[in-house]
């Protein structure tokens, strides 16, 4: 029996003009100004500041909520949800966790959290294809000049790695020693997921205190586990998420072991229906424009999701 899956993009998908083709977009972000006082239309329109964490974060949630409203309009017959680090606020919003008010307020301070402890670290991120996760955990081990961690498992091949710039150089000299065919620096703003986050853990635990959740109305698959969200350890698990790996590979892996056969990508790219697709054989597709609806809709018929 086939089973659909939602999967939900994170930071570093956004870019200039993007979910601005939603007609409920101008309304979202009036509601994330009013909340916030940020300006996220603005910046989207002109990019600027676009690839700083405090606006990122916000409108790569926006853009995927957008995206899912119209989904949820179809009435397709969804079973779980899956979204990468910041988009694992995406899955829990769209699974009733909390609402829209109270995702943006805590997404809200989640990027800033997460942004001043990045002013207090030289932190990088790189992607290192070629190499399992095994042999760049024992590479890691051997770096003298400074920490790097794994921050995300996207793929068995395709790594991404997170620490402080002075080690940098050295890690990615261990790496090619080691048969890495590419490493790839990233364009971020700190060492996300990774302990150099820790007094952004801590603020997150804080404020999660103060907050009331809702049990999910789907399953979802977490980032830090790999594996279906227990309800009780949630808070642990977002508090947990900023300093540990994206185990996608995991969850991925997981939703096909519970017999997941298709995949929607809600969010500004394609980054997700791309790993899905080098990992598997199996149905995927990304929603990300108001002008993908109508193919989204057939997609959805042929497949038995919606009559």
């Amino acid at each position: 029996m086939a089973k659909l899956g939602l999967l939900f993009s994170g930071q570093g998908s956004q870019f200039q003009g993007m979910s601005l083709d939603f007609p409920e977009a101008t309304k979202f972000y009036d509601n994330i100004q009013t909340l916030t006082s940020l300006d996220l239309k603005t910046v989207i329109q002109t990019g600027i500041h676009l690839n700083e964490t405090k606006y990122t974060q916000l409108a790569v949630f926006a853009h995927s909520q957008l995206a899912y409203r119209h989904l949820e309009e179809l009435g397709p017959t969804i079973s779980g949800l899956l979204g990468f680090s910041l988009g694992e606020y995406s899955a829990l919003c769209a699974a009733n966790v909390f609402d829209i008010d109270a995702a943006i307020k805590l997404i809200y301070k989640r990027a800033l959290y997460m942004d001043e402890a990045s002013n207090k670290t030289d932190g990088v991120m790189a992607a290192v294809l070629g190499l399992d996760e095994k042999t760049i955990e024992n590479r890691l081990k051997l770096v003298s000049s400074g920490k790097m961690y794994i921050a995300n498992l996207n793929a068995p091949n395709q790594t991404v790695i997170s620490g402080e710039k002075l080690a940098l150089e050295e890690t990615m000299n261990l790496l090619k020693d080691a048969g890495a065919k590419r490493i790839i620096p990233l364009n971020v703003s700190g060492a996300f997921h990774s302990p150099l986050m820790n007094e952004a853990s801590e603020k997150l635990k804080s404020y999660l205190k103060m907050i009331e959740f809702n049990h999910p109305i789907y399953d979802i698959y977490m980032n830090v586990t790999g594996k279906k969200l227990n309800f009780k350890d949630l808070k642990d698990l977002m508090v947990n998420q900023v300093i540990c790996p994206v185990r996608f590979v995991d969850m991925l892996d997981t939703m096909i072991k519970d017999g997941f056969t298709h995949f929607i990508e809600l969010g500004p790219s394609n980054v997700l229906t791309n790993l899905v697709k080098k990992q598997t054989n199996l149905e995927v597709i990304n929603f990300q424009s108001m002008t993908q609806l109508d193919h989204v809709k057939g997609w959805l018929k042929i497949h038995g999701f919606i009559k």
